[in-house]
């Protein structure tokens, strides 16, 4: 990494001035053992709703030392927003202000004058940092990002904000998770829903990015503070606030984060506000000219020890591995380091020891053989933990939580605070005990999975030269299905050719699952190879039908450079349809999948051309064709009850006639209004073959004294026909 030399210059100019002394270390790699171990973490609360998550995050992550876009002379980072990301964190904190006094181009700075904060010319501006965010999901579509904005209304510019909803439509538009994905309608302002919102549900979307704006920190009601002045774009791609429930457990929507385990925190105290499903935010701002550098409570093992173990989910932190660099302080190795965020893997595992995760008596998790008998670690669905009476292998956790009854089931811990508890119910024994944890295939690792899945994963060697040109590998998007649930399919490949292969391309759709965020038109395509020749038809895969990529022929020649690339490509479908591209010469290899398989990701090497292709495969029962959702409907006043039954709904035409409940995949019910999910009211409810409804006599109310919540549902349907 080499940074700018103005601000390397300007950077050692101040930190002369300041008579911080400096030496000089190796920087972290991307591929070092702690940063894996951390990647793999960042995905273990994949299923968990944001209050039950746990966040590595950069604070004023664009006030950086290596990045070239600004001039930043007490940074908070030394590396760049994407070189961050690159290690492991996943929260970007962004303070966004104008330009200046008569230019409202939305900048990253940081300044303390709030509505009168103005940055310069010298400093990069948002669309720059929001560049560094889309370039690591675009080569990462399995991970989600969290941004964090800071950014008042401003005296000079009235319609600033939705310069900044226009930056995040244009410029990362297709990553962001919009409000009105989660059903919010245009121009609201949406509370983002930590206590049902899950990674899980942006994936699921088409998505991996969610903006939040969290300031002011002290204001009872952020919808009431950004309202002024022209807002519409802004509220369109940023959730204000979050939602929060106080000490008697109602709902308040659009707050501010509970800060530093006290400030906005329920009774003050973070524990407190985690087990109301609430979120809390740990940040500290040390700079690089602090003498004091970063607060020893929020370095080291005080990270997970004094706020992740105590139900912390986001953790917002400074100078992360700057002392392991170039740009090292005085203060020694008090910065943050990477493996401060680490709470589950043991260092450097795993390593290769098994396919299924152990919690040690040690309490680290380690790999281990399957087949090893151990208790197994079960939860229910308040988030109580018991073990099992009895040993087994990994795969009979699933079976032996069941019989302990209620709703228990295998379980991983979601976070910090839940493995703390599971230690607490686990006791002084020196035993080890499963968790529901697995090596999915290659370096992918899935928690909290309902079942084993065998993916019958296989791996085809690449065909060509794959020691020319530059390497690709999407493996990634592999591990995306699985984190989505298998709604993510295979949709087209097609192939650029004239008399060889020039490029190839293969697009990827997302289709609509149980969720309260919505698809609409989801696809992502990947290309390979250069701009020479032609593009041919499309060979299309129809998901609802359980059509995939059957088998692919690849044939390599060394004629045109001495050495091998793409000659040809045949391309196969599931029903019997293929496509073609180049000319089959030198030598061929075909790569077919078994009855119980489909060819679903790539890798290869490409640079003006297709210098080798390989495929990676999984078992075609992972084909999902997804579900036919309705929109939000709400039929009944809740005067007598709130009847949402799937009859009722029918007889007014929000339901296809010819559908039945055999039919209904789900249903989800929320309060309309506040979003809040059903399962969080505390009411009785009906939730079954019939549909939906709330009756008041089930919550001790009457047809003229109104219990139940006014509830919005959605039916998710096997049929496109349900659907009216």
């Amino acid at each position: 990494m080499k940074p700018h030399k103005t601000l390397a210059l300007l950077l050692a100019g101040a930190v002369a001035a300041s008579g911080v002394s400096f030496a000089v270390h190796a920087a972290i790699d991307t591929d070092d053992e702690k940063v894996t171990r951390l990647d793999l973490q960042g995905q273990i609360d994949n299923f968990a709703p944001f209050s039950k998550t746990l966040w590595a995050g950069a604070h004023n992550a664009y006030a950086s030392h290596a990045w070239s876009k600004g001039t930043y002379t007490d940074v908070n980072q030394y590396y760049s927003p994407k070189s961050l990301l690159k290690r492991g964190i996943r929260v970007m904190e962004f303070d966004i202000y104008p330009e200046g006094t008569f230019d409202s181009t939305p900048m990253l700075c940081h300044n303390s004058l709030e509505n009168k904060a103005i940055c310069s010319s010298f400093h990069a501006k948002l669309s720059e940092g929001l560049d560094d965010i889309k370039d690591f999901l675009k080569d990462n579509p399995d991970e989600v990002v969290l941004l964090k904005i800071e950014s008042y209304k401003h005296n000079d510019h009235k319609n600033w904000h939705n310069k900044i909803g226009e930056r995040l439509e244009k410029d990362i538009g297709d990553y962001l998770l919009m409000p009105s994905d989660w059903g919010y309608a245009d121009k609201s302002c949406a509370s983002l829903p930590v206590s049902h919102l899950t990674k899980r549900d942006i994936l699921a979307a088409g998505k991996q990015l969610v903006a939040v704006v969290q300031t002011p920190r002290d204001h009872s009601n952020l919808c009431s503070y950004h309202s002024s002045g022209s807002y519409s774009k802004f509220w369109n791609t940023v959730f204000i606030g979050v939602d929060a429930f106080d000490a008697s457990g109602k709902l308040q929507s659009n707050q501010p984060f509970c800060q530093n385990g006290s400030n906005e925190c329920v009774n003050g105290d973070q524990t407190a506000h985690y087990l109301a499903n609430n979120m809390t935010v740990i940040i500290d701002g040390a700079t690089q000219l602090n003498p004091d550098g970063p607060s020893s409570s929020k370095t080291g093992s005080n990270v997970i020890s004094k706020w992740a173990n105590k139900g912390a989910q986001i953790l917002e932190l400074a100078l992360v591995e700057a002392n392991n660099t170039s740009a090292a302080s005085g203060y020694g190795a008090n910065e943050v380091q990477i493996e401060d965020f680490i709470w589950s893997w043991k260092s450097n595992r795993p390593n290769g020891s098994g396919d299924c995760a152990s919690l040690e008596s040690d309490a680290a998790i380690v790999d281990k053989a399957c087949s090893t008998y151990q208790y197994h670690a079960c939860v229910d669905d308040n988030r109580n933990w018991k073990l099992t009476t009895s040993k087994g292998s990994w795969e009979m956790g699933f079976a032996n939580c069941q019989s302990l009854g209620g709703s228990y089931t295998f379980a991983m811990p979601f976070n910090a605070y839940e493995h703390v508890q599971l230690q607490n119910t686990i006791g002084a024994s020196a035993e080890h005990h499963w968790v529901n944890y697995y090596k999915a295939f290659d370096d992918f690792w899935l928690s909290n999975a309902a079942e084993h899945i065998d993916w019958q994963y296989v791996k085809n060697n690449a065909v060509g030269s794959t020691s020319k040109g530059d390497g690709f590998n999407d493996i990634a998007l592999l591990k995306r299905k699985a984190l989505v649930g298998g709604t993510f399919n295979l949709s087209s490949v097609r192939v650029r050719s004239n008399n060889r292969v020039d490029g190839f391309q293969a697009c990827y759709e997302t289709k609509q699952s149980l969720s309260h965020a919505s698809v609409g038109t989801s696809e992502m395509c990947v290309t390979y190879g250069g701009s020479g020749g032609s593009w041919g038809d499309k060979l299309t895969f129809d998901s609802s039908k359980g059509e995939h990529l059957k088998g692919l022929q690849i044939c390599k020649d060394d004629g045109k450079y001495g050495y091998d690339t793409v000659y040809y490509l045949k391309l196969t479908s599931s029903n019997g349809s293929s496509i073609k591209g180049g000319t089959s010469s030198g030598s061929c290899t075909t790569y077919s999948a078994s009855a119980s398989q489909q060819l679903f990701a790539f890798h290869g090497t490409d640079n003006k051309e297709l210098n080798s292709l390989g495929v990676y495969r999984i078992a075609s029962s992972q084909v999902n064709g997804g579900l036919y959702a309705t929109g939000w409907l709400d039929r009944d006043d809740p005067a007598s009850g709130d009847n949402e039954l799937f009859s009722s709904h029918q007889s007014v035409g929000n339901i296809g006639a010819s559908c039945s409940t055999s039919d209904v995949a789900g249903v989800i019910a929320r309060v309309k209004g506040s979003k809040l999910d059903s399962s969080l009211t505390g009411q009785n409810l009906v939730n079954n073959s019939s549909g939906f409804a709330c009756w008041n006599s089930s919550n001790g109310g009457s047809s003229s004294y109104t219990t139940c919540e006014d509830y919005e549902v959605r039916y998710f349907f096997t049929k496109a026909s349900c659907l009216p």
